[in-house]
């Protein structure tokens, strides 16, 4: 009977029509994403805040005082539990819990909204012990304390057979969270999640079946286990791999080109869960597409199968890859993935914008840039979600402080160097200088939660602190001695920078209004090594922006040749407008003096 089933799934979930496997979604051009973590961007509803039990399990010792942390306290300041636990101050934030969830989503979706986001992506939302979720204990139920009854859901839950789906039951978390799916959109905005198919945590539900009946589970194919518990001796010598060597993470048995038969059923009736709640062959209430955790370390076979999948239960949902370095054999024409978390988008950035001392020239910028334009189709570059910070890194404006490092390294307390204060006001206006490109050059820009409010803070944990809400009065961060860090002491206030708010807002509001910078052509008209600068422009149609820059100390005048007879000009962040005309048939000259240190954003119009 097993086989039975398996055969069938096999023939209902592989044979399936090609057609759609290599669509893009024409939504996702251009639009700009906004990264949540859900346990630290808004605490909605303070009755299903996590209890210790949910966060210390397995051998952990729960503090008798242990509980959920203010959302408006000093990062760096240690609770009493903290103090107790012996444990330095990274670790003990390991063990913090602030009460993030849905409805606190679902109460600013309306901010979002008023910022010009277009697509939300949130972190891992199913049900795990730890802060992040990348540890899932279940991939078809969201996480009970994201819900408003999690005692009544964990009862539900334990009356189900979690292998098999007509058994699932629906949550109030899950309910809730469906609730999000339809608020979001109904303000015409679409939402994507973590898919973590790699590995699990040590409480999923199959790997607790192993550990419980060891052997003789049904389950004990589903892991990569070295070897069962011995019940004649005395030790326990269970053991399996778990991800990049940590036992609290164990992989998914799997071939070369496959996972196991047992989890790849799972996650693929999992996805389908969320892709078709109803279950109804309308996929309008559900999500909108997928990232991927880890995407290179599953099975590539895998991918390709769940593609199929996935673009056949919605042929416009997006699916986007975790790929850290150029990944042309994932995005192509016959790819396994439509975009990618574009990291070499803000190395780029990085080493030309932020760098100090190891700054790259315009031209090597440029190259980078073009690298990546060159290891995908070009349709696909406009859907590429061009990040600079993310819950992986310390935040852009710490980057800004601490520059000259590779991306994302030396970026915490073993850095002695490394400074955790406040963000000085030079470091705001870099920021809004790397803003205006990321806003204006080709791809779906994504802002990681509280960036576009001024957040700072060094890589994790301290990239992960509760969002800063403007009706919220926040107590000073005060940096010492006892965070583990050596330099960046003082005492610094915590509130919305409302002129960088304001700033990302115009600059989202001009590329929601202007179609040549979600889909249009780029290409650069000029640039100069010694100066610092370049220029490019964005065409499509009769829609033209041409934005400059300028790193250098000194102005740079320049002159960009147009194949125009008349134009005029706004320039954006001024508001200042003109005319530009000629009595040369074949073209004029655009005279621009780029200040140092600066940007200049123009809306061109041809008048013949």
């Amino acid at each position: 009977m097993k086989k039975l089933y398996e055969s069938i799934f096999i023939i209902v979930y592989f044979i399936i029509p090609l057609y759609s496997q290599n669509s893009l979604p024409e939504w996702s051009k251009g639009i700009v994403w906004y990264q949540i973590f859900p346990e630290r961007f808004a605490n909605g509803d303070t009755c299903n805040d996590p209890q210790a039990d949910k966060v210390f399990t397995s051998n952990k010792r729960i503090p008798s005082n242990w509980k959920v942390s203010k959302w408006t306290s000093n990062w760096f300041a240690r609770e009493e539990w903290e103090k107790e636990s012996n444990d330095n101050f990274r670790n003990s934030v390991l063990n913090r819990r602030y009460g993030g969830d849905i409805q606190g989503i679902i109460n600013h979706l309306d901010y979002l909204k008023t910022l010009g986001i277009g697509g939300i992506y949130l972190n891992p939302v199913f049900d795990a012990v730890s802060l992040h979720k990348y540890d899932g204990s279940t991939f078809h139920h969201i996480d009970i304390n994201f819900g408003p009854r999690p005692i009544y859901d964990q009862k539900l839950i334990r009356l189900e057979k979690s292998d098999n789906p007509s058994s699932w039951s629906w949550t109030s978390a899950d309910s809730i969270f469906l609730q999000l799916i339809r608020e979001v959109h109904n303000r015409g905005m679409k939402i994507i999640i973590d898919g973590v198919f790699n590995h699990t945590g040590t409480q999923f539900w199959a790997f607790q079946d192993i550990i419980k009946n060891g052997e003789k589970s049904e389950y004990k194919d589903w892991y990569l286990v070295k070897s069962f518990d011995d019940l004649t001796t005395p030790q326990n010598e269970f053991d399996y791999k778990g991800w990049w060597g940590s036992k609290y993470l164990p992989e998914f048995n799997r071939t070369e080109d496959d996972l196991h038969i047992g989890p790849k059923k799972y996650i693929f009736n999992s996805t389908k869960r969320w892709m078709d709640p109803n279950n109804d062959g309308d996929p309008a209430d559900g999500i909108d597409g997928w990232r991927l955790d880890v995407a290179r370390e599953v099975p590539i076979g895998f991918w390709n199968d769940w593609r199929q999948l996935v673009k056949s239960l919605n042929n416009e949902a997006i699916i986007v890859g975790e790929l850290w370095e150029l990944s042309p054999d994932f995005i192509s024409e016959n790819g396994a993935f439509d975009a990618l978390m574009n990291y070499n988008f803000a190395f780029a950035v990085n080493d030309f914008f932020i760098a100090d001392d190891s700054q790259i020239t315009v031209s090597s910028f440029i190259e980078k840039l073009k690298q990546i334009d060159m290891a995908y189709p070009e349709d696909h570059l406009h859907v590429l979600q061009n990040l600079i910070d993310s819950h992986d890194t310390d935040r852009l404006l710490s980057m800004i402080i601490n520059p000259d490092r590779n991306f994302d390294r030396d970026a915490n307390e073993e850095n002695p160097n490394y400074s955790p204060a406040k963000p000085d006001a030079a470091a705001y206006e870099k920021q809004k200088l790397i803003a205006v490109f990321q806003m204006t050059y080709r791809g779906a820009p994504m802002i990681y939660y509280g960036t576009e409010v001024g957040m700072w803070g060094a890589d994790d944990p301290h990239d992960r602190k509760p969002m800063v809400w403007d009706d919220l009065k926040y107590d000073d961060e005060i940096v010492s001695k006892e965070s583990g860090f050596s330099k960046g002491f003082g005492k610094f206030s915590v509130e919305q920078n409302k002129d960088i708010l304001n700033y990302y807002t115009k600059l989202i509001q001009l590329r929601n209004d202007n179609p040549c910078l979600k889909i249009g052509t780029c290409d650069f008209l000029y640039s100069n090594d010694d100066k610092k600068s370049f220029v490019f422009q964005r065409k499509e149609k009769d829609n033209w922006i041409i934005t400059a820059f300028n790193l250098g100390c000194e102005t740079d005048s320049i002159s960009i040749y147009l194949n125009e007879r008349s134009i005029s000009i706004e320039e954006i962040l001024s508001g200042e407008t003109g005319t530009l005309n000629s009595s040369n048939k074949s073209g004029l000259n655009f005279n621009i003096n780029i200040p140092a240190g600066s940007a200049l954003v123009y809306k061109v119009k041809s008048e013949l």
